[in-house]
């Protein structure tokens, strides 16, 4: 099979005659007469017989060639994409392990670097909320202890043990936040608790341990669960006001949080929850998963080790005595009452966190001496190189000078001190109008960071080593996630048409899709044009709706739906590229459930279970949502309907089936969980099928919903005798 060059313009003669011909009323009105006899139409023809042959000659220009117009064009490949994760430190050392920015971390051969300091402490931290016990929980002799207590409390502390913006009194239970963010443990949700806030017990084995941190700063990594519900529908009040997936509202700034330390249960005249300072937050606000550090006081106070204010509204929740008895303090994080949104869904809360990055900083290098050309090329000694992390200085009279990097050297200026970078290559670029380096002078880079790929996608628990720190393990709570490879110089070509068009804007619905899927994580995108999530039957103008399938979902790989951390990603880079009148949502897709079971009737000499096996396969991946699987290699398109004959035609191809036994059975599915057989499941123009069951048998097929059982029970239980070694002979 020939190998197919790119085709860069495919436009024919006819195309580019059309085209000629409606642009003579933009630009010559007084130009009426557009027959073949004109002889301005005649010029016409001409110059599109013209542009065809050149055309023709464009697109077999050889591989290097079309490279130079790439540079010429400032285009370039997708460059890798680095993997990000988040790691959790213990030692056992009372006074702390410092772990400065730029440390190492290693999974095997993969690298990683710390984005931040921290600093480990021989401590771990349980999270906990105040979840209501309703009437079924607590029984009345239990509420009488209760209310008892309550009064005791009150009389001796002078305190109220209610909520004192509402004046309502609750009985609740703790709730604890699950040790592994990974796990099946019910997550804690903390709008749904009484006071609306997490509590945050900091426990260690070892007294002499509990003053250590005053004056030090406390590491905090929360992990939220942002998955979206299972059975998404975009229509179903779960899903939420359609503002929710306003690109505006997916990228805004961060709410206010108060973070808080409790003093005791001790009574005094100062207030029981001293404020603390926060100095970095990457949880933007406690919305994203992410790391918190706080900047704990000098007085730090050291109570009584488990001690704890029961039924007080502002003192922390009581824990069993084993875990009480090491909490040395307790944190609480809290929305101001002003503020219209509340923390949501914790999944893991733990000490000693910090993010890092598959990626390593090269130290300083001697790249060359200029000549005073234009043009002049350097190159790195590592790469790929992450963009916007060069340090570049050239030697000038007055010493060395930093030089910037720009993406496009085509609008730099002759006095400006612009260099371009190739990221794959690690080339250093300086252009042909602005500033070079003159003949002698050297140049140079302090450091840079190179990088990225699939492999820094590594699962959880792979990190297990820091170097050059002694005395502390490591290991990341969740699996590594956005790397991706770079994009071969194949699809560049491919897409220059495309990219000659936007030019890095979005303004036609195919660039919203391009841009999207340059987003690590996303396997496929779909823009729906005049598309609102709360009225979808209805076109609204102005209004565009990205459908976002991720590249992977553990949770349901046949039916990926995006976690709300991916949705911001594409928003954030959507958002700045789209029209000011452009209202862009971001959404996941809605899955419909339908079920299939066919029967076939397979050829001598194949084995039946591996035929029907490989047509349960092939009809999934025509069904499969994503690349490359589908009707056309893209995924199932949008909105289109799924009917019988197309997909008993799919069946019949399987090598080995002879014919089909009967019809093929097709349902979907319907809000009391039961199946409706139809000869066509039609879908709204914003959902995808999910093959929820299917079956495949030799003869007739299986009645719908009943999937593949195990032969019924004989009427009387059977005596299984083996027979004796002599007897088998």
């Amino acid at each position: 099979m020939p190998i197919t060059g790119p085709v860069l313009d495919d436009r024919t003669y006819e195309q580019l005659r059309e085209e000629l011909v409606r642009r003579i009323p933009a630009y010559t009105p007084e130009w009426t007469n557009h027959n073949e006899s004109d002889p301005g139409i005649a010029l016409i023809e001409l110059f599109a017989s013209l542009g065809e042959s050149m055309l023709f000659r464009f697109n077999q220009i050889p591989d290097s060639t079309k490279v130079a117009f790439l540079n010429l064009l400032g285009a370039r490949p997708r460059p890798p994409q680095v993997a990000r994760a988040l790691l959790a430190l213990t030692t056992e050392r009372p006074e702390g392990v410092p772990v400065p920015k730029g440390t190492q971390a290693l999974a095997g051969a993969v690298a990683f670097e710390t984005l931040d300091e921290t600093v480990a402490w021989p401590l771990s931290a349980v999270a906990v909320g105040k979840v209501s016990a309703g009437d079924d929980e607590v029984g009345p002799r239990e509420r009488r202890r209760r209310q008892d207590a309550a009064a005791r409390v009150r009389q001796s502390l002078g305190r109220p043990v209610v909520d004192p913006a509402t004046d309502r009194e609750d009985f609740y239970r703790t709730q604890r936040v699950p040790e592994d963010p990974a796990g099946t443990a019910p997550a804690l949700d903390v709008s749904e608790t009484l006071d609306q806030s997490l509590w945050i017990a900091l426990v260690s084995e070892r007294p002499d341990v509990a003053a250590r941190p005053a004056g030090r700063l406390l590491f905090l990594g929360v992990v939220f669960d942002e998955q979206q519900p299972d059975g998404f529908d975009l229509d179903s009040e779960a899903a939420g006001p359609g503002r929710r997936w306003l690109a505006d509202t997916l990228t805004p700034d961060p709410p206010e949080t108060r973070w808080e330390l409790w003093a005791g249960p001790e009574p005094g005249p100062g207030p029981r929850l001293l404020p603390l300072s926060l100095v970095r937050d990457t949880t933007r606000g406690m919305t994203t998963t992410g790391v918190v550090a706080l900047d704990l006081p000098q007085q730090f106070p050291v109570h009584e080790r488990g001690a704890v204010s029961v039924g007080d509204y502002h003192s922390p929740p009581p824990l069993d005595p084993e875990q009480a008895a090491g909490v040395v303090a307790w944190l609480r994080v809290v929305r101001p009452r002003g503020e219209n949104d509340a923390i949501h869904t914790v999944r893991w809360v733990g000490l000693n966190a910090v993010e890092v990055e598959q990626a390593s900083t090269a130290g300083a290098e001697l790249l060359g001496i200029g000549t005073g050309e234009p043009g002049q090329l350097f190159t790195l000694t590592k790469h790929p190189v992450l963009a916007g992390t060069i340090e570049l200085d050239v030697e000038e009279d007055g010493g060395w000078t930093r030089w910037s990097e720009v993406e496009s050297l085509a609008m730099s200026r002759q006095e400006d001190a612009h260099y371009s970078l190739d990221t794959q290559s690690g080339q250093v670029t300086f252009g042909t109008r602005s500033r070079v380096p003159q003949l002698g002078q050297r140049v140079r880079v302090v450091r840079y960071r190179h990088g990225g790929g699939a492999a820094g996608n590594v699962p959880a628990g792979a990190i297990a080593r820091l170097s050059g720190v002694a005395s502390v393990e490591v290991r990341n709570v969740l699996a590594a996630r956005g790397g991706r490879d770079p994009a071969p110089l194949s699809a560049a070509l491919a897409e220059v048409p495309a990219y000659v068009h936007r030019r890095d804007r979005a303004v036609a619905a195919e660039d919203f899709t391009a841009l999207a899927l340059e987003v690590s994580g996303v396997r496929r995108a779909e823009t729906l044009s005049l598309f609102h999530p709360d009225t979808p039957d209805v076109r609204r103008a102005g209004v565009l709706s990205v459908v976002i399938f991720p590249e992977e979902d553990l949770r349901d790989p046949a039916a990926p739906l995006p976690d709300n951390t991916l949705l911001r990603r594409v928003a954030a880079h959507l958002d700045p590229r789209r029209l000011v009148t452009a209202e862009l949502y971001v959404i996941p897709p809605t899955y419909r459930k339908i079920a299939v079971s066919v029967g076939v009737r397979v050829k001598d000499g194949y084995q039946i279970d591996a035929v029907r096996r490989w047509v349960e396969l092939l009809l999934r991946q025509y069904l499969a949502p994503v690349p490359p699987y589908g009707p056309g290699g893209s995924g199932w398109p949008l909105g289109r309907p799924v009917r019988r004959a197309e997909l008993e035609a799919v069946a019949v191809q399987v090598e080995g089936v002879d014919s089909l036994d009967g019809e093929l059975l097709l349902a979907r599915q319907l809000e009391d969980d039961s199946w409706l057989g139809e000869a066509t499941v039609r879908l709204r123009d914003w959902e995808v099928p999910e093959l929820a069951v299917i079956t495949a048998v030799s003869g007739t097929p299986l009645p719908i919903g009943v999937g593949y059982v195990p032969p019924p029970d004989p009427e009387t239980d059977p005596v299984v005798v083996p027979l004796p070694p002599e007897v088998c002979q």
